[in-house]
């Protein structure tokens, strides 16, 4: 690495079990929880051979979950990160992503199966990502969800039913999710993710030419949804029941296989993805079981000792036929897709073991003997499965004291930060595991780059470009920049690459460097303690550490001034008020809404005008319709120029159809301002009306929603490397910090769907009120059957309208004199429609 600011300390190296004592105390130990002698469950496979997973019987449990709950750290309640996932596809298989029915043709043929009773008073590590994956394509299966964006409806309550379930067998799952992306698992993300667009756009064109049923299945199959975008809701539903759960600094598959390997058996059993036999694990995998499967009371598995003693290979080439049939960091060998080669697709662990049998089982010499395919498909393939073969072999792990770990570093390559990415301190791995930021922020360092991942709609607009290449560049840049100054002087001279899903090309390079004195200057001056937020709650009737409460608060110009931080580095933040108050105010500053006086800015009066107006409708409804975040959404959009009635894009389906120009242009501008806010709708599968168009706008507001996420997470990391906010080891609140920043939920577009078809194709001009107020419900009783107050949520989104038109009413020169006239039409549109 030809760097002159370069240091190997920041490879990992042989001396890589690293950890802060602080931060990663030791905890007590639990093997005299565990009898030395346990029963064994016998699995029975096809052919004969017998496995075993462990049973205990747990006499005190709550004593084993209080020492099981220090096992990672102080607190073992943990967040999410990138894997990739999507439907099993012949063009593009891996083994992470195929559930039990989906899976390898040759591992299913080698399926055991087992009662769930044996499984009684277990514990069993769960790989988050294929239990969802099995979720969403079974219990919870929402065929229009790619259609229209957000989080699923159905989710969380089947997650509860499972659980339930869980416990109703006496079985106790312990979820672990990956954390940072590692080398090559973006790009097999990405073709999957194109993949799906295929798919929806076929849905789109059925759906256009009148053929619905055909569409939502096409929907249903397009494998478009990303199940790490899903982390969150399965993270909730855990921290509710207080069920611990983990992330691991990457792969959660090789977390695992060391948990596995304890020898205080900190779990029993794994259960998971076919990815989770390319590491040293003895001896089951259980698959996720599906709804059928738990109402017959079995589970499925596989016995890795059985596909080996019936493949006749050794471990090594196993992890070489499972790495050539695709992972979720490395894409198929290309000669195992060609009809020519393997007739019987798709290909199967003993097809890759084929192919390897007669180049001397090596798959270099394979790829020598397939390197026309190579060449012609994937010409650095060869390349990818060395980084991939290295990624396991020096898989990095947390112990169950919170150290770090590379396993093998003994025998660690000296360019191991081409597969290994550069290594960050254990601080930053520590704020992972606890919830309290994700995946996305960090990723960006490893190598240098970031990918923009497709949109549901894959429209790809000159706004939504522009958006991403060029608006959003500058609030990337501040983001990083509160975290480079906290990390070794390599990082503070890199550039960060960013890449697009569209355009190979468009490649755009964040300059973290430039934007540091700025911005944290601009950070730094915030931190309010308790003594002075409180009388503050009381003046307002509002929390401290709401967005409104962030925002109104500084309207008062006393507690402005009182809010500038004198003498900074002296002020630590201990309450999670004090800490969440200092990180929304800012947010607010980084983003101009609040000047270096503390004073608002005219956005941020603006965005005050909006909030207090909506202070009854979010008291009302407890915010359940997300309105704080839409509001602070709404003047974001404004900001880059988005939330407008301009780029109507006619050529989409499901626009405004009815009335002149100038109304389909005000119905759009209402109806974008309604896609920010949440129908209340059944927990079951949408069934309403769609829009593309409105899709197209969902990438534009989802964008936005993430950059902010990222930004409010950079912000809170920063205060604690800083030494701002207290990290003391007593400190348990982590997850419930990073679970209360805002923007971390998708809301679909569903409700933007109802106001603009309601205004554009139901509402009759020429009727009384009263029966105005008829036709509202047989609106919701013809397009919406499902949703459980849409006379209410209409209302919700009319006031939201309003809201938002008088912040706008006050920007002044902010805003264009023609997109003032829009809004004003717009107002006046809606008032003869209500």
């Amino acid at each position: 690495m030809d760097d002159p600011y370069f240091d190997s300390m920041e490879i990992f190296s042989p001396d890589s079990v690293y950890y802060t004592p602080e931060l990663f105390p030791f905890t007590p130990q639990i093997q005299q929880l565990f009898p030395s002698q346990y029963p064994q469950t016998v699995l029975q496979s096809p052919g004969g051979s017998v496995g075993y997973v462990p049973q205990y019987e747990h006499d005190d449990f709550n004593d084993w979950e209080h020492a099981a709950s220090g096992a990672f750290s102080p607190n073992t309640t943990v967040l999410s990160a990138t894997t990739d996932e999507t439907y099993y596809d012949q063009r593009d298989t891996d083994q992470r992503t195929k559930p039990a029915r989906n899976g390898d043709p040759y591992i299913l043929e080698r399926k055991v199966k087992m009662e769930i009773a044996d499984l009684k008073n277990s514990v069993i590590g769960v790989d988050a990502t294929a239990y969802l994956q099995q979720m969403i394509i079974g219990s919870a299966n929402e065929p229009l969800l790619a259609a229209l964006g957000g989080d699923p409806l159905t989710l969380k309550q089947q997650i509860g039913e499972e659980l339930d379930r869980w416990k109703s067998n006496d079985m106790t799952p312990v979820f672990v999710f990956d954390g940072q992306s590692n080398v090559g698992k973006n790009e097999v993300a990405l073709r999957k993710a194109k993949q799906g667009l295929d798919q929806t756009s076929r849905a789109w064109k059925y759906y256009g030419d009148t053929h619905p049923e055909i569409a939502v299945q096409t929907f249903g199959a397009s494998g478009a949804i990303r199940v790490q975008e899903l982390y969150k809701i399965l993270q909730d539903v855990l921290l509710e029941r207080n069920l611990d759960f983990k992330i691991a600094p990457f792969s959660a598959c090789a977390q695992l296989a060391y948990l596995l390997s304890l020898e205080t058996h900190y779990i029993d059993a794994i259960m998971g993805s076919q990815e989770l036999l390319l590491y040293d694990i003895h001896d089951a995998v259980i698959f996720p079981p599906s709804g059928d499967d738990w109402d017959d009371k079995l589970v499925y598995g596989v016995l890795k000792s059985d596909i080996l003693e019936h493949l006749k290979v050794t471990p090594e080439m196993l992890a070489d036929a499972l790495l050539m049939v695709g992972t979720s960091f490395l894409p198929p060998f290309p000669p195992l897709k060609d009809v020519s080669i393997i007739t019987k697709q798709p290909a199967s662990i003993k097809d890759a073991a084929n192919l390897l049998r007669t180049s001397e089982k090596s798959v270099s010499s394979t790829c020598n003997a397939f390197s026309d395919i190579l060449q012609q498909e994937d010409p650095k393939w060869l390349d990818k499965y060395r980084k991939a073969k290295m990624l396991v072999k020096h898989c990095c792990i947390v112990h169950e004291d919170g150290k770090l770990e590379v396993r093998h570093s003994d025998v660690l390559t000296g360019d191991n930060q081409e597969y290994l990415g550069l290594r960050l301190p254990a601080e930053l791995y520590y704020y992972l595991s606890q919830a309290l930021i994700g995946h996305r922020l960090l990723d960006q360092f490893l190598f240098f780059e970031t990918l923009v991942f497709p949109t549901l709609d894959g429209v790809s607009s000159d706004e939504y470009r522009r958006l991403v290449t060029r608006s959003l560049v500058p609030l990337k840049e501040i983001t990083a920049a509160l975290i480079v100054p906290r990390l070794h002087r390599v990082f503070q001279h890199k550039t960060i690459t960013l890449k697009y899903w569209f355009d190979d090309s468009a490649q755009q390079t964040l300059n973290p460097r430039s934007m540091i004195p700025i911005t944290t200057d601009k950070a730094d001056t915030w931190g309010v303690k308790d003594p002075d937020l409180k009388p503050q709650e009381t003046a307002l009737g509002l929390k401290a550490g709401q967005l409104s409460f962030a925002v109104l608060s500084l309207q008062q110009k006393e507690f402005a001034v009182k809010s500038i931080l004198k003498d900074k580095g002296r002020n630590s933040l201990t309450s999670k008020p004090e800490v969440l108050s200092s990180a929304l105010w800012r947010l607010l500053h980084l983003r101009g809404y609040v000047n270096d006086k503390h004073e608002l800015t005219n956005w941020g009066k603006a965005l005050a005008t909006t909030l207090k107006a909506l202070g009854p409708t979010i008291k009302k409804y407890d915010d359940v319709h997300h309105v704080e975040e839409a509001a602070f959404l709404a003047f974001e959009l404004l900001q880059f120029d988005n939330l407008n009635s301009r780029h109507r894009r006619p050529d989409l389906i499901g626009g405004p159809l009815r009335g002149t120009d100038e109304d389909k242009e005000k119905c759009i501008l209402i109806g974008r301002t309604s896609c920010l806010l949440k129908l209340r709708h059944k927990s079951i599968g949408y069934t309403g009306p769609l829009s593309l168009n409105l899709l197209a706008y969902h990438s534009i507001i989802k964008a936005i929603r993430e950059a902010d996420r990222d930004l409010v997470e950079a912000v809170m990391a920063s205060m604690f490397l800083s030494g701002q906010a207290s990290r003391t080891p007593d400190r348990k609140d982590w997850a419930e910090l990073g679970q209360s920043l805002p923007f971390s939920a998708d809301v679909d577009i569903a409700l933007g769907i109802a106001v603009k078809t309601y205004l554009d194709d139901f509402v009759k001009l020429d009727i009384p009120a009263e029966k105005r107020e008829q036709n509202k419900q047989e609106y919701k009783e013809k397009y919406l059957p499902n949703s459980v107050n849409f006379v209410e949520d209409l209302d919700v989104a009319f006031k939201f309208f309003d809201a938002v038109y008088e912040g706008v009413k006050t920007l002044g020169d902010e805003i264009g004199e023609a997109d003032k006239q829009a809004w004003d039409g717009a107002k006046a549109y809606l008032a003869e429609r209500r």
